[in-house]
C-alpha cells in the first residue's frame, strides 16, 4: 500500500484521479451518510407517527366509547325528559281535574246546604202540620163520639117516635072503632 501512496504521489494524473475520486467517494459515503441519517430520522419519525397513531387510536377508541356513553346518557336523559313531561302533563290533567272536582264539590256544599235548609223547614212544616194531624185527630174522634151518641139518641128518638107512631096509629084505630061503635 505504501508502494501504491508513493506511486500516486509521484504522478499528478493519477493524483488528480485520487483526489477526484477521493471527493467522489467522499461525496458518496456523504450522500449514504446522509441519507442513511434521513432514513433513520424518517425511520424514526415513523416509528413516532405510529406510536402517535396507536395512542391517537386509543384516544380516538376511549372518546368514542365515551361518546358512546354519552349519547347512551342523553337518551336516558331524553327517556327521562319524556317521562317528565308525560308526567307534568297527567299531573296538569289531575290538577285541572281536581280543581273541576273542587268547583263541583263547592256547587255539591251549596246545593246540599240548600237541601238541608229545605229539609230542616219541611221538618217544621211537618211537624206543625202532624201538631195539626193530631190535634184535628182528637177533634175527629171526639166528633166522632157525639155522632155515635147523637146516633144513638136519633135511634132511640126514632124508636119514641116509631112507637109513638105506632101508638098514636092503635089509638088512632081505638077512636075509629069507637067511632064506629
Amino acid at each position: 500500500m505504501n508502494a501504491l501512496i508513493a506511486k500516486i504521489s509521484g504522478d499528478p494524473v493519477l493524483m488528480l484521479s485520487a483526489a477526484v475520486g477521493a471527493v467522489v467517494i467522499l461525496f458518496v459515503v456523504l450522500v449514504v451518510i446522509i441519507a442513511t441519517m434521513r432514513v433513520k430520522t424518517y425511520k424514526d419519525r415513523f416509528v413516532n407517527t405510529e406510536i402517535d397513531n396507536i395512542e391517537k387510536e386509543k384516544h380516538i377508541a376511549e372518546l368514542e366509547h365515551e361518546l358512546k356513553r354519552y349519547q347512551m346518557d342523553n337518551a336516558q336523559q331524553a327517556q327521562l325528559l319524556k317521562a317528565f313531561d308525560d308526567t307534568k302533563s297527567r299531573l296538569n290533567d289531575a290538577l285541572e281535574k281536581f280543581s273541576q272536582t273542587e268547583r263541583v264539590l263547592s256547587e255539591t256544599q251549596k246545593a246540599l246546604a240548600r237541601t238541608e235548609a229545605e229539609l230542616a223547614n219541611a221538618n217544621e212544616r211537618y211537624d206543625a202540620i202532624k201538631q195539626e194531624h193530631e190535634a184535628l185527630q182528637e177533634r175527629i174522634e171526639t166528633v166522632q163520639e157525639e155522632n155515635n151518641r147523637l146516633r144513638v139518641n136519633n135511634a132511640r128518638l126514632l124508636m119514641k117516635l116509631e112507637t109513638g107512631e105506632q101508638f098514636a096509629a092503635h089509638l088512632e084505630q081505638r077512636r075509629h072503632i069507637d067511632e064506629e061503635k
